[in-house]
């Protein structure tokens, strides 16, 4: 197998087998999400917008709202549930927060992915998904109110 193989083109994450991607992780963690279990369930939000910042040639129509929720809460401040209950609320349409405009281009790849979530074990991933998530961001733009 080559490097090249093993290495996602949309964030860059490393992974020894080709069927061990970012997609197929993606899938194990919507399964969690989707259990409702915690700490999995409540945390569904931050994982889709950090996961669609990561590759925005996927989920490009989910960008916008992906920063804005991330921004809401890792810089602003917001509750989790408040964000995603006002976008929810909406409908998917646009939310009045005060909030600067996503940066047109991501200003480097990641550092942290999804494949440093590793299996997602219940101690470990809030912690390894708040990483994730403002790693997410600051690809985009630092992390600041200004």
């Amino acid at each position: 197998m080559t490097e090249d193989k093993a290495r996602c083109s949309e964030c860059g994450a490393m992974y020894a087998l080709v069927s061990d991607g970012c997609s197929a992780r993606f899938e194990r963690l919507l399964a969690l999400d989707h259990s409702r279990q915690e700490p999995w369930g409540s945390r569904h939000g931050q994982a889709f917008a950090a996961f669609a910042l990561q590759h925005p040639l996927v989920y490009a129509s989910s960008l916008d709202l992906a920063w804005l929720a991330l921004h809401r809460i890792y810089v602003m401040g917001d509750s989790p549930a408040r964000v995603f209950g006002a976008l929810r609320a909406a409908g998917g349409g646009r939310v009045s927060w005060d909030a600067p405009a996503r940066p047109a281009q991501r200003r480097r790849m990641p550092v942290i992915t999804i494949a440093d979530l590793g299996d997602f074990a219940s101690a470990t991933y809030p912690e390894r998904l708040d990483d994730w998530c403002r790693e997410s961001l600051d690809t985009w733009g630092p992390l600041s109110t200004t």
